[in-house]
């Protein structure tokens, strides 16, 4: 009962918050040359690394486990051990993607 009273008066509280602020100012597009060049390419080893986890996790969790399974590799001593290799496995391969991408990028510059 005491819980649901105080989320009640929380509600009542900050409500006239949200009524009391300033209104938003109208959406203003980016200029063309507003960002320097190298932001542009952050963004994109970003996306490119971010976005190749999807595939490298999972390739890097069976990679790592045919190699403990076959003697390749020592047994971690924990679970955890494991997912932190797996993982540095998968961020390996990815950063290694991104490092192609930006290599590939300046080596085809006109």
């Amino acid at each position: 009962m005491r819980r649901s009273i105080a989320v009640v008066l929380v509600i009542l509280l900050l409500a006239p918050l949200s009524v009391a602020g300033e209104p938003l100012k109208e959406y203003v597009p980016y200029q063309e040359g507003e960002f320097p060049l190298w932001t542009y390419k952050i963004r994109r080893a970003e996306q490119i690394f971010f976005g190749s986890m999807i595939i490298t996790i999972p390739a890097a969790a069976l990679i790592y486990s045919l190699a403990v399974n076959n003697n390749v590799l020592a047994q971690p001593t924990s679970q955890g051990q494991a997912y932190l290799v797996s993982g540095a496995i998968a961020a390996s391969l990815s950063l290694s993607i991104s490092i192609a991408d930006y290599v590939i990028g300046e080596v085809r510059k006109p």
